[in-house]
């Protein structure tokens, strides 16, 4: 059996015309699973301040050559989430005032999705799916092309990945065109694959079948196991075996089974190593004179399979609550952190790892509380994730080994406080422009609608909603996303004008369904359309809504009405200026909720616990 194996950047790519064959499976990766898994494994590897970038290995590809192009075997959804990462490099820069170099970069990406053969004036593209599910969206897509055929779930599954990706690329692009140009050329220049060419579609196919059935070599984690048996007394080799056997089932037990150098990269960035420690350098650091000095592996072996052990217990139930996305979680604002910076999202264990031993659920989830707020502004912001993993990385020596929640209080003051406050006007002056698709995915959005929701119960002492009843609702376009016949209000320029306007954050609500239907067609903007909508919203559960109705009144000198007031929650006409109102209200509910050692963070006062630290 012949087979060439051989490692090639993306930007190699161009040396392939690749075809996904109609017996393939179709495209299947999700936006807020897979792909988000894609662009989280590279932005943790990236980092935008280091001019020379290590590469990153993502997989591999096996293929057969199929007269002058090559049948991918596998790794065909791995391609496709690369070239659709291409076309939304393409399409943010193509718009853009681009000096000689800029453009070069532009030229390779289109060179990277297909080529221009003079000889036979035809455009070939370099990835090309046969699957009937795919017709010709990706092919559109590439040569930059509007689609206007059937959305197969294949297809709607690549526009969405599309969205999230050009999404992500954007955060760049708002720094300025030099970082997505930076951001570009690690993509092309150091993300890595492997590519596997057989010498036909049986000998890879049966590669395939091997490589899926046999693991990889020892990591370090392995490596660490061993590393300790070699140090242990004979007497001691049992407790040892049995220890790490823990570690193991904590790890299955909250799906991190086939990632466990990500548990053993926090462990030690959180308890003992200063700063960001890479995957590849774990076990280079752990042998490094450094490494044994702090670690004592020679002299206490079971012990520190015993920390690792009972920290594995502690990462697992936070794997878990980040995951969780419903109510009873143990810890609440660890699952909220799932809800406000997505699922999949672990960096924030980084902190958690590093309390002491006895830090109890109820300390736990207080700093989880703080994070959670400092992940609302930095995704408010549009703070990468590689920026929050660096501070993270700097601020946890403040955290270790602290038991109580003054303890934590104090460690927050000195570390996230002023990161916070630094950034306080920019995070001002962004969410009173946001529009509420910048907090995608839409758990995500309805999590944060939820969450202001609720913060206005609380003030008029009413139940807060539950994940649940939140998980139900839906999002609704106070001015609709439709107007009837295309007419817009005077106040409007044009139906860009509108367009930016309707989707800002001030201009949604959540709204229950049969709500939502009934009002579904009250969309013509020439007639009295907001009080046909007030009268419906009248008859909503959700506070933020019935006030939408400046009817809506309970008693006299009532919570209700005393909120209503002070907020000037008041709308009698629905148009721009009421939007910016609205969003106004909502940035006071959201310092209101996400809070910062219990304080509104335009309010902070330090110090404010001292007396507390010096009896704790």
């Amino acid at each position: 059996m012949k087979i060439d194996a051989q490692v090639k950047s993306v930007k190699k790519l161009k040396d392939y015309f690749f075809l996904v064959p109609d017996y393939q499976r179709e495209y299947v990766w999700k936006a807020d699973d897979q792909v988000e898994q894609f662009l989280m494994d590279i932005d943790n590897e990236y980092d935008e301040k280091t001019e020379e970038q290590e590469s990153y290995f993502i997989g591999s590809i096996i293929i057969v050559k199929n007269k002058n192009k090559y049948d991918v075997i596998d790794g065909q959804q791995r391609l496709t989430t690369i070239t659709l990462t291409l076309c939304a490099i393409r399409d943010l820069l193509k718009h853009q005032n681009l000096d000689a170099k800029q453009k070069n970069y532009l030229n390779i990406v289109e060179e990277l999705l297909y080529s221009f053969e003079p000889d036979t004036e035809e455009t070939v593209l370099r990835l090309e799916l046969q699957y009937e599910e795919s017709k010709d969206y990706l092919n559109k897509l590439i040569l930059d092309e509007q689609y206007i055929g059937e959305s197969t779930a294949s297809i709607l599954k690549m526009q969405a990945a599309y969205a999230a990706i050009y999404q992500y690329l954007e955060s760049y692009l708002q720094r300025g065109i030099a970082a997505l140009i930076k951001f570009t050329r690690y993509f092309i220049n150091n993300i890595d694959l492997v590519i596997i060419e057989s010498e036909d579609i049986s000998s890879a196919l049966k590669i395939f079948e091997t490589i899926n059935q046999r693991g990889a070599g020892l990591n370090a984690m392995d490596l660490v196991k061993n590393l300790l048996f070699s140090q242990a007394n004979q007497n001691q080799f049992n407790t040892i075996k049995e220890t790490w056997k823990k570690i193991n089932a904590a790890l299955q037990r909250c799906g991190e089974e086939e990632n466990p150098l990500r548990f053993l990269r926090y462990f030690m960035m959180a308890r003992y190593h200063n700063g960001i420690l890479r995957e590849d350098d774990i076990y280079k650091w752990i042998i490094s004179n450094a490494g044994k000095s702090i670690l004592k592996f020679e002299t206490q072996p079971v012990a520190l399979a015993q920390e690792i052990e009972f920290m594995s217990q502690r990462y697992a139930d936070l794997v878990n609550a980040t995951k969780m996305l419903r109510d009873g979680s143990e810890y609440p604002n660890i699952t909220n952190i799932g809800f406000l910076n997505k699922y999949k999202a672990r960096q924030h264990l980084v902190m958690l790892l590093a309390l002491a031993k006895k830090a109890d659920k109820e300390a736990i989830n207080y700093l989880a509380k703080q994070i959670e707020s400092f992940y609302f502004v930095t995704n408010t912001v549009g703070i990468l994730g590689k920026s929050n993993e660096h501070s993270f990385a700097s601020w946890v020596i403040s955290f270790r080994e602290k038991s109580t929640i003054n303890e934590i209080k104090q460690a927050v003051e000195k570390t996230l406080v002023p990161y916070l406050l630094e950034r306080l006007d920019t995070l001002k002056f962004k969410f009173l422009n946001i529009r509420h698709d910048a907090y995608n995915p839409q758990y995500r959005q309805r999590f944060i609608l939820g969450q202001l929701e609720n913060q206005a119960r609380i003030q008029v002492g009413w139940p807060e909603f539950n994940f649940n009843q939140i998980a139900k609702l839906e999002i609704e376009h106070i001015f609709p996303q439709t107007p009837k016949n295309g007419i817009l209000p005077d106040e409007f320029l044009d139906k860009a004008d509108y367009n930016n306007t309707i989707y800002k954050l001030g201009n949604v609500t959540l709204l229950e369904s049969v709500i939502n239907q009934a009002i579904n067609n009250m969309n013509d903007l020439n007639a009295n359309w907001f009080e046909q909508k007030q009268q419906e919203y009248a008859k909503s559960n959700l506070l933020t809504v019935n006030l939408l109705d400046h009817h809506y009144t309970i008693g006299k000198n009532t919570a209700i009405n005393r909120f209503k007031d002070d907020k000037n929650y008041i709308y009698p006409v629905w148009s721009k200026e009421a939007i910016v109102e609205r969003q106004n209200i909502l940035l006071d509910l959201a310092l209101d909720v996400w809070r910062i050692n219990d304080q509104r963070l335009d309010r902070y006062k330090f110090a404010l616990y001292e007396e507390q630290l010096g009896s704790a």
